[in-house]
């Protein structure tokens, strides 16, 4: 890295601090700051508030700007809602230079629009570089949109904590008497299939925790139990449960549109947050993510919610502190921001 002018350009978010795409985009941020990257700022505060706005002039300024040096790069977050206007910018003042774009989400696969399709194909064809989630995102990158630049796979966004919570988690074990409990954190109003769980799945080993925004179906204690909202940089600190539970959409019995096609590319943000909290995963088996699942040996997949009573009945205490020491080993790498740092410091190198 000696000798690199090294770049960034600040997040933008749209929407709230209580989502994950915010503490994602924040967390490789953080990266960025502390390994001392140049800001390129085109989004300043605003002038009531600590969040950014996005600042025409500060974008015209860069687009004439004279070229940076050829041995410099420049990382980018994708996802601002203006991505088609920055990245052409930023081609045109780092012509000669490396352009690393950080993917957060494909919104072609997951809206499933043309209009998308045709946006991010413009927007990827100018960087030389991506960051994407998985192997299957970075082979519909390459020969869906088109893109010719080199590609790294992150297959775990970081889940950076100011205070690890491993003496929490390592007191947790297996329950001697009563039920299993399964975490879900998330967006809650879009994940319909939790309205299903009490009637269609009816638990009779584990209990199901909420986490999060947007809930208005039935509770019922011992099966279904709400435990509120918290911020991102707080929830770690306050899930319980023995599993994290990575699954979306109408369905319990399978995941079917586009938010279970989006699961096959995706490496949902809340798996990092469950595995920070020392809580193995259960997934989909056709998601991207029980990949990761099964390379780390931190958890298992199913096709249906129904078939986890049955899976954990079998589940033995060897076999749960296996997997639970496993997240924690990878959890410590995730809460540290190692993840994205071996990534970037990869890219650097070459």
């Amino acid at each position: 890295m000696e000798g690199k002018e090294i770049y960034y350009v600040p997040y933008f978010h749209w929407g709230s601090k209580f989502n994950a795409g915010y503490k994602a985009k924040n967390d490789v941020e953080i990266i960025f700051e502390s390994a001392k990257f140049k800001r390129v700022d085109i989004f300043k505060k605003a002038s009531d508030s600590n969040s950014r706005i996005f600042s025409l002039s500060r974008l015209i300024s860069l687009y004439l700007k004279r070229n940076f040096a050829n041995n410099a790069i420049v990382f980018f977050q994708n996802g601002t809602g203006l991505d088609l206007l920055i990245a052409p910018a930023l081609r045109k003042a780092f012509k000669n230079a490396k352009r690393c774009i950080v993917i957060h989400d494909i919104e072609s696969i997951r809206l499933a629009r043309s209009i998308d399709f045709t946006r991010e194909k413009l927007v990827f064809s100018n960087f030389t570089h991506a960051v994407c989630h998985s192997k299957k995102m970075a082979d519909y990158i390459k020969e869906k949109l088109g893109y010719k630049g080199k590609i790294y796979i992150l297959g775990l966004f970081d889940y950076i904590l100011d205070t690890p919570v491993y003496e929490r988690v390592m007191s947790k074990t297996l329950p001697s008497l009563g039920k299993y409990v399964i975490s879900f954190a998330g967006n809650l109003s879009k994940s319909t299939f939790l309205k299903k769980i009490i009637k269609e799945v009816n638990p009779l080993n584990y209990t199901v925790y909420l986490y999060g925004k947007g809930y208005d179906g039935d509770t019922k204690d011992g099966v279904l139990e709400y435990k509120g909202v918290f911020h991102p940089d707080e929830l770690p600190y306050k899930i319980e449960g023995h599993f994290g539970l990575v699954w979306d959409g109408e369905e319990v019995n399978g995941i079917s549109g586009t938010v279970g096609h989006y699961l096959k590319y995706n490496s949902p943000h809340k798996a990092s947050l469950y595995i920070v909290s020392g809580l193995p995963l259960i997934v989909w088996k056709e998601s991207a993510i029980y990949e990761t699942v099964k390379e780390y040996n931190i958890g298992f997949g199913v096709n249906s919610l129904k078939e986890i009573d049955e899976i954990l009945s079998k589940v033995s205490e060897k076999d749960y502190q296996v997997w639970r020491e496993n997240t924690i080993k990878l959890g410590k790498k995730l809460a540290s921001g190692e993840n994205v740092k071996e990534i970037i410091n990869r890219i650097l190198s070459k």
